[in-house]
């Protein structure tokens, strides 16, 4: 009889230090395999597996894309790759990001829940945002634990709060209580006979990670919204699960938080891209003034005119700036 030996974790801001304290409460025999996502930027250089393996007892590596699984081990996402786990071995795929991450914490949670059901247990801990809850609803969904840091707790409690928003999750507990935690559940037998349904739509979607599904699987997840998505302006298609999310065609995921993130970020790039053409208009118009002196007075006045209206226009979409910046 199988145990609850599949332990899938996911951290962001202040995840390293979180992670470091957690591994460190492991035993040696630890029986479980645990696969971490940590929040990075595509172009870092990681040194987290090492970290994590100096912190405490266990091993921890980048894995190779279709390793096999072995228990006591940590299995870390490396940078600008999504970690997700089938029957026996880990994937290591590009795919499109979802909730503007890549590696993201719920194709690695789908993917965990679909493979391995009552056997996984997820833990979402510190972070911005809300990556996370919806791959720990798909966990609850076929049969696993979810856990989450007390938001007390965590360094950054966003994560942890909107986890346990969105689904009736087992535990929240500090670090230092759910390493003992997650000893006991990983020695507690599960009944292979256990009854629980898969969503169909985890499947489609770790397809889609993986880009190996075509335009027409979308009409299986969800309604197609009036949105665009903000990455490459494809149409999106809203969600259906206790979660909201949009997914469009090419792949690119968001959380409600995540998508609204985007939003702001896309509407900061066009307000600053309309304040560098319009400053360089009114600069435009100033020099033409400049050459008109003399030649012509009411030349002259309308270019000075139309570049002070521009100024005027630069002014507001400054002050626009500066109070999205506050």
């Amino acid at each position: 009889m199988p145990n609850r030996d599949i332990v899938v974790i996911g951290a962001s801001a202040g995840g390293v230090p979180t992670l470091k304290e957690l591994v460190a409460l492991l035993p040696a025999d630890f029986p479980a395999a645990m696969f971490i996502v940590q929040h990075m930027s595509p172009g870092a250089q990681s040194l987290l597996p090492q970290i994590l393996a100096r912190s405490g007892r266990l091993s921890a590596s980048f894995p190779e894309d279709r390793e096999e699984i072995r228990p006591g081990h940590i299995y870390v996402a490396r940078p600008d790759a999504h970690l997700l786990l089938e029957a026996e071995h880990v994937r290591v795929v590009r795919g499109p990001r979802e909730n503007r991450h890549r590696p993201s914490i719920d194709p690695l949670f789908r993917s965990a829940a679909w493979s391995y059901g009552p056997r996984v247990v997820g833990v979402v801990l510190t972070g911005y945002l809300d990556d996370g809850a919806a791959g720990l609803w798909a966990i609850k969904s076929c049969g696993g634990v979810a856990i989450v840091q007390d938001p007390s707790d965590a360094l950054h409690h966003d994560m942890p709060i909107n986890a346990a928003r969105a689904i009736d999750v087992d535990y929240t507990l500090p670090v230092s209580e759910i390493a003992p935690l997650l000893v006991t559940l990983a020695r507690e037998p599960v009944d292979p006979k256990m009854d629980f349904v898969r969503p169909a739509n985890i499947a489609t979607e770790i397809g889609f990670v993986k880009m190996e599904r075509d335009i027409a699987d979308m009409n299986r997840l969800g309604a197609l919204s009036a949105f665009t998505c903000p990455t490459c302006r494809g149409a999106l298609w809203e969600l259906h699960d206790d979660v909201l999310r949009y997914r469009c065609h090419t792949g690119h995921a968001f959380s409600k938080d995540s998508l609204l993130g985007e939003q702001t970020t896309a509407i900061e790039d066009a307000l600053y891209s309309a304040l560098r053409a319009v400053e360089e208009k009114a600069t435009v118009l100033r020099r033409l003034g400049e050459r008109s002196a003399g030649r012509s007075d009411m030349l002259q006045a309308d270019f000075e005119s139309k570049a002070s209206a521009l100024e005027d226009t630069a002014e507001v979409l400054r002050s626009i700036l500066s109070r999205e910046a506050a």
